[in-house]
């Protein structure tokens, strides 16, 4: 075969070519939900990190209360992310 022949095998007519779209489309579809998951989520998450965080803090004001939980929620998630990253590293 030519390089131009296993090129195009390689790229377009071949396994390895079908086998790697089907795992991106996968990927992709898992991603997409996964996005369209978390948004839905999104407020009812912040609605209840906002209750606690007025709960111990007695902040009043919306403005305050909203920078406080989403702080809140950042330090949250960067733990979350420390530790999934600390566990789940290769030895």
């Amino acid at each position: 075969m030519s390089i131009k022949e296993n090129l195009h095998q390689f790229f377009i007519g071949g396994e390895h070519f079908r086998k790697e779209f089907k795992n991106e489309i996968r990927w992709f579809i898992i991603f997409s939900l996964g996005f369209t998951i978390a948004f839905s989520w999104r407020q009812t998450s912040f609605d209840a990190f906002e209750a606690v965080v007025k709960s111990l803090t007695n902040i009043q004001d919306p403005t305050y209360a909203s920078i406080a939980t989403s702080s809140v929620i950042t330090l949250v998630s960067i733990v979350i992310i420390f530790v999934s990253s600390k566990l789940l590293q290769n030895d």
